[in-house]
């Protein structure tokens, strides 16, 4: 039995639609888990900022400048590892 031709260009453009959405919540995903790294990287940005700016002695400037490399790299790190293992929970690789 055929299918009528109404019907499969209704099929064909709800399909359509569905992967329009899909690639919009795809980006979407991106984006934000690009937002968490931006922020680590400022957070970490501002503590070795705070190692230079500071008047203190040398262990404590060395001791906040590599706090601030270690939480910018470890926090990116963290969100994409994070957001990798729920888009692939959430089965769309």
């Amino acid at each position: 039995m055929a299918i009528p031709r109404e019907e499969y260009d209704r099929i064909a453009a709800e399909r359509i639609e569905a992967e329009l959405e899909s690639r919009r919540e795809e980006r979407r995903y991106w984006i934000i888990t690009l937002l968490v790294c931006m922020a680590w990287c400022a957070l970490g940005a501002l503590i070795t900022r705070l190692g230079f700016a500071l008047v203190l002695d040398r262990e404590t400037a060395d001791v906040l400048i590599t706090s601030g490399q270690g939480i910018a790299a470890g926090g990116v790190l963290l969100t994409v590892s994070y957001a990798g293992y729920v888009r692939q929970k959430r089965g769309l690789q």
